[in-house]
């Protein structure tokens, strides 16, 4: 037998659930409830009116942008693609409706082409021109006539890079639309936020996003044109690794080649790779890079450049270097080239003289000092040739490295 207790509780629990369920079904709308609104509704509606019973009045869409994720820049074609999607909300009071007329149903949907919608065009397109939103799109519209559309799209828009502090570079490419046939004077568009959402944004492996801005300007033909602007700052890691230390690298070698002793036969080879290295590195930079001049030329490229010209004329220095080593002892060394060796040379010589002989008189050094200018060799020659080669050549690469971290950070 059942207890009285569970027996009471049963009933009351009945009594409180029965009058709850009926409450929820009677308000409940079906399936037909939607179908007879949308006949309704969409009787007599024109898609190309905007809303608004007072055309003197200007309809109000308030708008922001959210940012996905970016899904390619090629700074060589100028081809940016990002993935987002724009929250726009308005009134249109032909859609209103009495939801007490249709078990008090409050809100509804509507494909985008069958109801009036903002005709945002692009127009800094990459390929054909083309506008928010496609038949998979909806509108979320209530009661009150408030419309509320959310259309996701991949944006493909043109982007010129600068590349002058490549690659540790900052780039700004914005998404530009008109309100296509509507002025400022019908439609007044405005941001509810002055930067993009970012909350379901996923980074990107060469991109940052570091900044954005949204904004409208109005322009000379009376057209509010939108305007999405993203700052992308590029992740520099895989640069620093593979493209700016080997080229330092391989350029502060350029001044060694003057170390190998000119009888081994490998100057002339060890040059020569150096140089095809940093024509290597060249265009790698020119497949990477855009081939306009404008708005500027990066900085990376002028170093490139200057070093390429800088290993073809240590490749003649040391063919010149290799020709002073070689030459035959049977040709004197011009006087003016004595002169200049000799000035290295002197002083360690004069002081070893003094030090072996203390006693020579002022004549002698001078004599001495003759003979030693007129012992000079071609040897001797290009053995201080090599020197200061390497040391200009060392130097210049280490003043190029400097200029070239100071113009780009």
């Amino acid at each position: 037998m059942v207890p009285s207790v569970t027996v009471e509780f049963l009933l009351v629990s009945f009594i409180l659930y029965t009058p709850s369920c009926n409450f929820f079904m009677v308000n409940a709308y079906t399936l037909t409830d939607e179908q007879n609104l949308h006949d309704s509704i969409l009787s007599g509606y024109k898609a190309n009116l905007r809303p608004g019973a007072n055309r003197l009045t200007l309809l109000n869409v308030s708008m922001s942008f959210h940012i996905f994720f970016i899904k390619e820049f090629q700074e060589n074609s100028g081809k940016f693609t990002v993935n987002g999607v724009f929250v726009m909300e308005w009134t249109d009071e032909r859609l209103a409706w009495n939801s007490s007329a249709y078990n008090n149903m409050t809100k509804t949907i509507f494909p985008q082409k069958q109801i009036w919608i903002p005709n945002l065009v692009n127009i800094n397109p990459y390929n054909d021109i083309f506008g928010l939103g496609s038949e998979l799109m909806s509108v979320e519209v209530t009661n009150e006539g408030s419309c509320r559309w959310i259309p996701y799209q991949s944006f493909d828009v043109i982007c010129d890079a600068d590349v002058t502090n490549y690659p540790f570079d900052t780039q700004l490419c914005s998404l530009n639309f008109f309100m296509w046939g509507y002025k400022n004077d019908s439609v007044k568009l405005h941001f509810t936020s002055s930067v993009a959402g970012f909350s379901l944004y996923k980074e990107h492996g060469l991109w940052d996003v570091v900044n954005s801005n949204t904004f409208l300007k109005v322009s000379v033909h009376g057209y509010e044109e939108v305007v999405v602007g993203l700052w992308l700052q590029r992740r520099t890691a895989f640069y620093i690794s593979s493209l700016i230390i080997p080229m330092f690298s391989i350029s502060l070698l350029m001044g060694l080649v003057f170390l190998l002793p000119p009888e081994s036969g490998e100057r002339v080879g060890f040059i020569t790779t150096v140089l095809l290295s940093y024509i290597v590195f060249l265009t790698i930079i020119q497949d990477k890079l855009p081939e306009s001049s404008e708005p500027s030329l990066s900085v990376i490229g002028y170093i490139l450049s200057i070093c390429v010209l800088n290993g073809a004329i240590t490749t003649a220095l040391v063919i010149l270097g290799l020709r002073l080593h070689n030459s035959s002892n049977d040709q004197p060394v011009p006087q003016f080239i004595r002169k200049i060796v000799s000035c290295k040379r002197k002083g360690t010589k004069v002081e070893n003289s003094d030090v072996d002989k203390p006693n020579i008189p002022f004549d002698a050094k001078s004599d001495s000092t003759d003979i030693n200018e007129g012992e000079v060799t071609w040897t001797d020659v290009g053995n201080f040739f090599d020197k200061l080669c390497m040391i200009i050549c060392t130097l210049e690469i280490i003043v190029l490295i400097i200029v070239y971290f100071y113009l780009v950070l």
